[in-house]
């Protein structure tokens, strides 16, 4: 006579489990991954997916669950004309100490809403005036494309006070700071800085990781250009061509119909 057998549901058996491990010292895990780990260890082969089911029908867990971060984002898809709004910001580099003093080296960095077209100039400082001489040098100069806009987007930071403010008053150009509960965004630039960041540091730290001690190299200065221009003519997948075709179709616009 063959021995009797008694089958046990797998989903019940999921249920008694979970249920002894979460509500019993130490229980109350905050996640699902942390509740699948503990079951792996006590010799349980649950599926993730179960358990995250399980989990989100406690009431104890969605008393506590943490809501979801509640981001602001802003659509930058109805500003269709180059030059009118821009943003900008400060992509810090290597520091060098003088006299005590750290010194940051740095690089002022714009780009236009419309048309994803950037440019950047190397600072020597952080101080506002050198800022505004950057700013201007981009502005004035014959070979870029970017003007000065209607509207320019910058943080809270002290930086685009003083000098830098002054002086775009003179061009009538409107500063507006973005913070971080603002329902508008920095993201154009802030995702600028992050890919330009990319391709300059990992050829600075290799080359510092064979300089001595305490040395500093400066071929970013030389190559930031290089890796603008890089990103100028790769194309954006949310306009749908290059930054700087973009700019090219809007000054034969211009040309064709003034």
């Amino acid at each position: 006579m063959s021995q009797p057998q008694i089958v046990i549901d797998p989903d019940e058996e999921l249920h008694i489990v979970c249920r002894l491990l979460f509500y019993n010292i130490p229980g109350f895990y905050p996640n699902a991954k942390k509740l699948h780990k503990v079951c792996q260890e006590e010799g349980y082969s649950f599926r993730l997916q179960d358990t995250t089911k399980w989990l989100k029908h406690q009431y104890n867990y969605q008393i506590f669950i943490q809501p979801l971060p509640c981001k602001a984002e802003a659509s930058f898809s109805k500003i269709k004309i180059p030059n009118k709004v821009h943003q900008c910001d400060i992509l810090l580099h290597t520091h060098d100490d003088q006299d005590g003093i750290r010194v940051f080296v740095c690089s002022f960095l714009v780009i236009d809403v419309a048309t994803r077209f950037k440019a950047g100039r190397s600072l020597t400082s952080r101080n506002s005036l050198e800022i505004w001489i950057a700013v201007k040098e981009i502005y004035e100069d014959p070979s870029n494309p970017l003007i000065w806009p209607t509207l320019l987007m910058t943080d809270g930071d002290a930086l685009f006070q003083g000098a830098f403010a002054r002086g775009m008053q003179q061009y009538n150009v409107t500063i507006r700071v973005v913070d971080l509960y603002s329902f508008e965004s920095l993201a154009l630039i802030k995702a600028f800085k992050k890919n330009l960041a990319k391709l300059i540091y990992k050829v600075q730290y290799a080359i510092e990781g064979r300089l001595a001690e305490g040395e500093r190299s400066r071929l970013w200065n030389k190559i930031l250009k290089k890796y603008i221009d890089f990103m100028n003519n790769s194309k954006t997948r949310l306009i749908g061509m290059t930054p700087a075709h973009a700019m090219t179709l809007e000054e034969e616009r211009k040309n064709r119909f003034g």
